[in-house]
């Protein structure tokens, strides 16, 4: 079995281009999973889930030989489960942010899975991995999640998370600042005294990303009744200030 990599920071996460780009969601199950189905502490990393129950799509994975004699993950003493099948019985209780871009058909949107090994209440490893075919799992993009790895990861907000690791595009600038909208009246090009009339300005928290490969994006950030919400559309009349 080749030595496998493991994953010990966002950058390695990246690099590594585990769930990216859309409509995969790889990165969208990891975030769950470092957020909701653990929790970290000095002594290990405890299940707040129940995958022998099958909770969230969870199933027994077998670690199979391949059709090289080759198996996919190192013998253990505990037992291998796997999620993230979107097929799967229970997976309706992934959060909609994981499902959203599931299209049902046999596209990247349902190629990613987590395998854990699991020993009583802990999990002793973490692996994310690929299906390179309909039933075959792809060895060299399989890689083991270090404990710190998925410490960072809890700790980040889901949008954060996402940019950070390149699952919206590659960004190479990133501006904090106001964003100025207006909406100027017709102009009446054959009278020169007529100056057009502006709409008062109307300020909007945003933030602008400007991306070589895909251009200019705004970020509106908005407070409703039920918490925080971001929604993303292409940037217009902008102005840093």
């Amino acid at each position: 079995m080749p030595k496998m990599k493991t994953l010990n920071e966002l950058a390695h996460l990246k690099e590594s281009r585990f769930g990216r780009p859309e409509p995969r969601h790889g990165l969208k199950l990891l975030y769950w999973f470092a957020n909701d189905c653990l929790s970290l502490n000095h002594y290990g990393m405890f299940s707040e889930c129940d995958p022998t129950s099958r909770d969230f799509g969870f199933h027994p994975f077998e670690n199979r030989y391949d059709s090289n004699g080759v198996k996919l993950l190192p013998d253990v003493d505990s037992s291998y489960y796997v999620v993230g099948n979107l097929n799967s019985a229970g997976a309706d209780e992934l959060p909609d942010y994981v499902r959203e871009d599931y299209t049902g058909l046999m596209d990247d949107s349902n190629m990613d899975r987590i395998i854990v090994s699991l020993d009583d209440d802990m999990f002793d490893r973490v692996y994310v991995t690929e299906h390179d075919s309909r039933i075959h799992y792809n060895p060299n993009a399989t890689y083991r999640i270090s404990k710190g790895l998925l410490q960072i990861i809890s700790d980040l907000e889901l949008e954060d998370f996402l940019r950070k690791t390149g699952y919206w595009g590659p960004s190479d600038y990133i501006f904090q600042g106001v964003l100025i909208s207006y909406d100027p009246q017709p102009v009446n090009t054959n009278v020169a005294s007529v100056t057009p009339k502006v709409n008062p300005p109307k300020n909007q928290d945003c933030r602008i990303e400007i991306d070589s490969a895909f251009g200019s994006e705004c970020y509106f950030n908005d407070w409703t009744t039920t918490g925080y919400s971001s929604r993303r559309r292409k940037c217009c009349e902008c102005t840093i200030l």
